[in-house]
């Protein structure tokens, strides 16, 4: 306990060697592979460690705990799935609005159905188990990630906020993808729901963006009296 205790004060090792990055791999993999056939409070370090193949000492090396290690798949799973949604639009050149939204949505799709069940436990995870500061900096990372896109867009409006339109687009895509994943929803079904992401996407854009309100200004009480239809 007390050699357990002294390597939880220090600072983790970051995978920095090939091999380092191998083995935190492998350990990240079990864990998943673990997820995917028993709940996250029945799977245990020992059983994550036989199935990597390291010893139990090796697991403290890397994370502290059960939770840290689920935090470290969120955060670098995540990470992933934005560096490959960058390099899509870097890969682009010049392009139209509707070019680039299909190119964006078709990424997500892709690589999302490559793991679908990998990509399930992730949002799980995510919803129980990341910080609420490392899930807003994520979030903001994605928004900026969407303002650049439709920003570059050559057909889109000089007067238009990027940002302000990349909040809505980015909420949708999120929360649609992450339910069909959690839902368990067939690989068949990636294509379709591809397909409807880009149309509702590309409508969410056309519409009209509602004025700003001017500071001090009040918002119009539309309420109807109790009592009147």
């Amino acid at each position: 306990m007390a050699k357990r205790a002294e390597t939880s004060a220090k600072s983790r090792r970051r995978p920095v060697q090939p091999r380092s990055h191998e083995t935190s791999r492998a350990i990240r993999d079990a864990f998943v592979r673990l997820l995917d056939e028993k709940p996250f409070s029945e799977v245990t370090i020992r059983e994550i460690v036989l199935v990597a193949g390291v010893g139990l000492g090796t697991f403290y090396e890397y994370f502290s705990s059960k939770d840290e290690l689920a935090r470290a798949c969120v955060h670098l799973r995540t990470k992933d799935l934005l560096l490959a949604l960058r390099r899509r639009r870097t890969a682009l050149g010049s392009y139209d609005l509707a070019t680039g939204v299909r190119a964006a949505i078709t990424a997500q799709a892709e690589i999302y159905a490559q793991a679908p069940r990998e990509w399930m436990q992730h949002f799980m995870l995510e919803r129980h188990k990341s910080e609420r500061s490392h899930y807003l900096e994520a979030y903001d990372l994605f928004l900026k990630e969407w303002e650049a896109l439709l920003e570059d867009a050559s057909d889109w409006p000089a007067d238009r906020s990027a940002a302000d339109a990349a909040l809505p687009v980015f909420t949708l895509l999120y929360g649609m993808f992450a339910h069909a994943l959690i839902r368990g929803m067939p690989l068949a079904g990636f294509g379709a729901l591809r397909d409807e992401l880009v149309r509702t996407t590309l409508a969410c854009l056309a519409a009209p963006m509602p004025a700003r309100a001017e500071a001090g200004a009040k918002e119009p009480d539309n309420r109807r009296p109790l009592g009147r239809r």
